[in-house]
């Protein structure tokens, strides 16, 4: 395994959980890699083929950072963990990382966000692309949150305006006395009255029936976003299939936000639903994801002002994770204090 790759060539003046100098030392470091690698081919535990990818971007000292990294989905063993440089980060570096990372050891599958160059990239790689469902549902909800919540917002501003329009009313009834019959057409005053009253109603009509319009959009968006979850809720691709079908066969029908959805879904339906095919793929890289709030959460980057520093805990947090996540549920005892 290619277990925290980067090399540490100075020490940092950064102290996070006062951790004593020797555990920042590179030597300390090594020992415990060593450690763990010894445990873990003990154990016999190998690479499953199964890896989730991701990447974080990081500032320090004013400069930007990114960090890559690739964790077994099965038993959560780091395969690499690397940080650099934001101009050393482009498409050929992601595939030197992960042929880098796979090299020698099993390859299935590589589950991802939906940034453009993964499929190319992994296919370089002769292995299967899962999509992470998470980020496909993500990417709808950033454009229908926004839409519903705007509708939301125009019907609470139009009841609250029928609220005064009706209050406005009631005022306007209060000051005259309601006779039988048809007001006189020299009681101008109570004719204007009526009258008011009849715009003020009338209005209050219109409010409603948008007030009815709105409610109707909201709930077909909601419709349709549920009919998209069935997709990626489905156990077989048959199923799948058939929900995207119910929305794909009506494109021309759709409302524009779940059209335009469909319509990029279209182009990458399969490697989203790999995880139908084959059960030991997940839908979601949600496992890097927490291994990067785990290991380097965002209280902690606000400490680090080098990049040894934040080079040095990532490697310590790494270690820590594997002991956990990884040795502890063997039943062996602790190797990092």
């Amino acid at each position: 395994l290619k277990l925290l790759t980067n090399s540490l060539t100075s020490i940092s003046p950064d102290k996070a959980y006062n951790l004593h100098e020797k555990e920042l030392s590179p030597q300390y470091i090594y020992n415990k890699e060593q450690e763990i690698l010894k445990e873990i081919e003990k154990l016999n535990i190998k690479p499953s083929g199964y890896y989730s990818y991701d990447e974080e971007f990081i500032k320090i000292n004013k400069k930007i950072y990114v960090r890559l990294a690739l964790i077994d989905v099965h038993t959560k063993i780091i395969i690499n963990d690397e940080l650099i440089p934001k101009e050393q980060f482009n498409k050929e570096y992601i595939e030197k990382f992960l042929k880098e990372s796979t090299e020698g050891i099993k390859l299935k599958t590589i589950i991802t966000d939906g940034y453009r160059s993964y499929p190319e990239i992994i296919e370089s790689l002769d292995a299967k692309h899962q999509l992470c469902t998470f980020h496909i549902m993500q990417n709808l909800m950033v454009k229908l949150n926004p839409y519903i919540n705007a509708k939301k917002r125009l019907i609470e501003s139009l009841t609250k305006s029928n609220e005064k329009k009706e209050a406005k009313i009631e005022e306007l009834k209060s000051k005259i006395t309601l006779k039988r019959g048809r007001p006189k057409n020299s009681d101008k005053k109570v004719k204007n009255n009526i009258n008011k009253r009849k715009k003020l109603k009338s209005e209050i009509d219109e409010n409603k029936e948008k007030i009815r319009k709105y409610k109707a959009k909201i709930k077909e968006h909601i419709e349709y976003k549920e009919t998209i979850k069935k997709i990626f809720r489905a156990k077989s691709f048959k199923t799948a299939m058939k929900y995207y079908h119910q929305l794909y066969d009506k494109l021309e029908e759709l409302p524009s936000i779940i059209k335009d959805f469909i319509k990029t879904l279209s182009k990458k339906i399969n490697k989203a639903l790999e995880y139908t095919k084959d059960k030991k793929i997940p839908k979601t890289n949600n496992l890097v994801e927490l291994l990067f709030k785990v290991t380097f959460p965002g209280k902690i980057k606000r400490i680090y002002r080098t990049y040894a520093g934040a080079i040095t805990q990532i490697k310590l947090d790494d270690l820590k994770w594997i002991e956990r996540n990884v040795l502890k549920k063997t039943g062996k005892n602790k190797i990092i204090s």
